[in-house]
């Protein structure tokens, strides 16, 4: 028989299941191998078209989520993570900063009109003060040797590959990678001509050591996503425009 107690203790129990639901479904609350990106897929979601970003509606109405989630990226512990949530952590990471430094120096035609916009304007990145080359160089490049990567980190150029619409996760990095990769490589800032000359991105002159350094290396990494340039004459780089990626 259920006496007056044993509906007490019950209810208590209901209590308690109900908190650590509303705890675990807290963004605060970080898987010890994954980081929640939610807030940054939403605003990825809210203002990215075909690679393109409303800056102008960042700065108005996203800036505080976009702040809320740089400040828990600022005390983050990635090294708990997998491989895989590990880099999708650092690319989110360098995609949002970049929309957050642009949007704070709106209007801006271009970043390279920022003095020291890649190598000199600090951030706190998992307990680090970096430069946004910092992060790519010493941290992504260093720590993962991943060729790809070049088609998912975005400077905020025209000529960068386009910015998608929802975070990177953990779970399906490597295809996204994949998808990426072969989406800019079919693109016009990433191959276009044929025949005896064939121009390609400047990402594969500017980190040429990524993609196996040697013209053949680089011809063959290209060559897997895009076969024109496999039976193409000589290879040489598109100019790079850097034009906001502003929409």
């Amino acid at each position: 028989m259920r006496t007056a107690s044993t509906r007490t203790l019950g209810g208590q129990t209901a209590i308690l299941m109900a908190m650590v639901v509303t705890l675990l479904a807290s963004p605060r609350v970080q898987a010890a191998n994954d980081f929640d990106h939610s807030v940054f897929d939403a605003l990825l979601k809210a203002h990215v078209r075909q690679g393109q970003v409303d800056y102008s509606a960042i700065k108005r109405t996203g800036v505080a989520a976009l702040d809320r989630y740089l400040a828990r990226v600022a005390e983050a512990k990635p090294d708990a993570f997998s491989r895989s949530a590990r880099l999708a952590f650092y690319l989110n990471t360098y995609n949002a900063l970049v929309i957050r430094a642009v949007v704070e120096r709106l209007p801006l035609s271009s970043v390279q009109k920022v003095p020291g916009f890649f190598d000199k304007l600090r951030y706190r990145v998992a307990g680090r003060t970096l430069t946004l080359n910092e992060l790519e160089n010493q941290v992504i490049r260093k720590q993962f040797a991943e060729p790809r990567i070049h088609f998912a980190l975005v400077c905020g150029a025209k000529s960068c590959p386009p910015l998608g619409d929802r975070a990177f996760q953990g779970k399906t990095l490597a295809a996204r990678l994949e998808q990426l990769t072969r989406a800019f490589l079919n693109s016009r800032h990433g191959v276009t001509g044929q025949g005896p000359k064939v121009l390609v991105s400047k990402l594969f002159s500017w980190y040429a050591a990524d993609f196996g350094k040697t013209s053949p290396a680089i011809r063959a990494f290209i060559a897997r996503y895009n076969s024109q340039v496999a039976t193409a004459g000589a290879l040489d780089f598109l100019p790079y425009d850097w034009q906001l990626n502003g929409r």
